[in-house]
């Protein structure tokens, strides 16, 4: 019988209330604060879903480190991945039954603070297929900003969840109207990717036979279940078995 994984996906804007001690440093920038509070809010939220799973909240402070800065937990039952973007954060959360090890996790959140030459930064990394699915003849989303989004969170989310930097942008294969994502610098698995947030948010789970999805907006003091929208889905080296 395969395993059973609860992943929780949680984000957060960094103003939100939360059970925590507001003193940051003295004479800090403008900049200097919102990472302040960026980190506050991430070490609150992840303390929260360790405690949601029955682990003592207290492990958010002995996270280790992988020889490429991964960070990860000593029990191998549990996965996570940050991330931080403008005023939001966002963190998953992968938990297997029974002590298996779980499914490695990564995740990208992008809220823009300003405009970007997305065509010249898309024909930088895509290959001349993707250039032609997102830039020439587009099946897949509205409008140019969310097709890029698309295509540079779903490749942080999955290149994320080895520690791999976004030096290897090149290296995932994406195929817009199939929905497919290929690399050998992630596992399979699933990605979902959502456009209708204020931010634009990938996550990715690698595979389990058994799993229960959950996302959730920490607001008004408490985790409050999202299912207002549907996220595009992606499934992740199909076929493909990389070690």
């Amino acid at each position: 019988m395969g395993k059973i994984c609860n992943i929780d996906v949680v984000f957060a804007h960094n103003d939100e209330s939360i059970a925590e001690p507001f003193s940051p440093p003295e004479h800090l920038t403008e900049h200097q604060l919102k990472r302040w509070k960026s980190r506050r809010m991430a070490k609150f939220l992840l303390k929260t879903l360790l405690k949601k799973h029955n682990f003592n909240p207290n492990l958010a402070e002995q996270i280790q480190r992988a020889k490429n800065g991964r960070p990860y937990f000593a029990q191998q039952e549990i996965d996570f991945n940050i991330t931080h973007s403008g005023d939001y954060v966002a963190i998953i959360f992968a938990k297997s039954a029974g002590g298996e090890r779980s499914p490695v996790v990564g995740i990208d959140l992008e809220h823009p603070q300003k405009i970007r030459r997305f065509e010249p930064l898309i024909r930088h990394y895509a290959d001349a297929i993707e250039v032609e699915q997102l830039l020439e003849k587009p099946q897949v989303l509205t409008n140019l900003a969310e097709r890029f989004y698309l295509s540079w969170c779903l490749r942080e989310a999955v290149l994320k969840s080895q520690g791999v930097g976004i030096i290897k942008l090149s290296e995932v294969t994406h195929r817009p109207n199939k929905k497919t994502i290929k690399s050998q610098h992630c596992p399979q698995g699933i990605l979902h990717f959502y456009h209708q947030f204020p931010f634009f948010l990938a996550y990715f789970f690698g595979f389990c036979n058994k799993y229960q999805l959950d996302l959730w907006e920490w607001k008004n003091g408490g985790l409050q279940k999202n299912c207002t929208f549907q996220p595009l889905v992606y499934s992740v080296n199909e076929g493909i078995s990389y070690e």
